[in-house]
């Protein structure tokens, strides 16, 4: 799936960013419930996003982001913000 973000197109590959969401979710030490439950989904779309099978749309993975403290599109693409040019990072603008 590719977003425009920042005026530059950001591919996002579904299993690194449902590996983000899992590691950020058992970090806070969520449940898939509890977890979706917070960002007002069900627990299986949860489970799709973390199996790869999916990914959430723009304004839950805004939300998503709010809950791990972060704003940073990078972080849901797998790519350390201080090297990957991507144009949305501070470091990278």
């Amino acid at each position: 799936m590719q977003m425009f973000f920042n005026k530059k197109i950001i591919n996002m590959n579904n299993n690194i960013v449902g590996i983000r969401i899992k590691e950020g979710r058992e970090k806070l030490k969520l449940s898939q419930a509890q977890f979706a439950k917070q960002i007002s989904v069900s627990p299986q779309a949860v489970g799709k996003w973390e199996r790869g099978e999916s990914l959430p749309d723009i304004f839950t993975l805004a939300k998503i982001g709010q809950i791990f403290s972060t704003t940073d599109i990078c972080y849901f693409v797998g790519k350390d913000p201080c090297s990957c040019s991507c144009g949305c990072c501070e470091c990278c603008s």
